[in-house]
């Protein structure tokens, strides 16, 4: 029992840690707080692939710390271990690069990606469409966020059937409203 407490306290504190690095920041609506994204993240993953690993589960939560929120390498394995660290650094974009260098860089870096990566990448696109789908984004986004999910699916096809399958729903759900006049809104 002491092992599962121990599980439940490591992953409450690197929660706690990406609220508190996102702190201020919110989602494209500029009302959601940004760290419910991480935490959705990684509810994805414990839901549709079953995941269970602690080390993904808490990399999930801290995925966009070192790309968005200034946190490094080192801070993180410090706190969080160096598999925690290595998955944060493999899903994290270098913010040197101009935007869009920078999305090119991430699609043509997916098939390097180790299968753990590639489960928090698909639970981070799938709670990202899913925010499009809201209506948060623009038009041009939407479509472009389209493209590139289907090429990322092709990318990491066979890494969680459900997970992908999910995916595959929103951008059913996407495309509809990308290519309508008026994209309704599930607010």
């Amino acid at each position: 029992m002491e092992s599962a407490i121990s599980s439940i306290d490591r992953f409450a504190r690197a929660m706690v840690y990406a609220c508190e690095k996102h702190a201020g920041a919110t989602r494209d609506d500029g009302i959601t707080p940004y760290a419910i994204h991480p935490i959705r993240v990684a509810e994805n993953l414990r839901r549709l692939c079953g995941e269970r690993d602690e080390n993904i589960l808490i990399a999930a939560l801290l995925h966009d710390t070192i790309e968005d929120a200034a946190v490094s390498y080192d801070d993180i394995a410090s706190k969080f271990g160096d598999e925690v660290a290595g998955l944060v650094a493999e899903l994290s974009n270098d913010n040197r690069l101009p935007k869009a260098r920078r999305r090119a860089a991430m699609m043509d870096h997916l098939h390097d990606l180790s299968p753990k990566a590639k489960r928090i990448k698909l639970a981070d696109r799938l709670d990202n469409v899913t925010d499009l789908i809201r209506g948060i984004g623009t038009r041009e986004k939407r479509l472009r966020y389209h493209d590139e999910t289907e090429r990322l699916l092709d990318a990491l096809a066979g890494t969680c059937e459900p997970l992908e399958s999910a995916i595959r729903e929103a951008l059913r759900e996407l495309h509809a409203e990308s290519h309508s006049a008026e994209p309704h809104s599930h607010r």
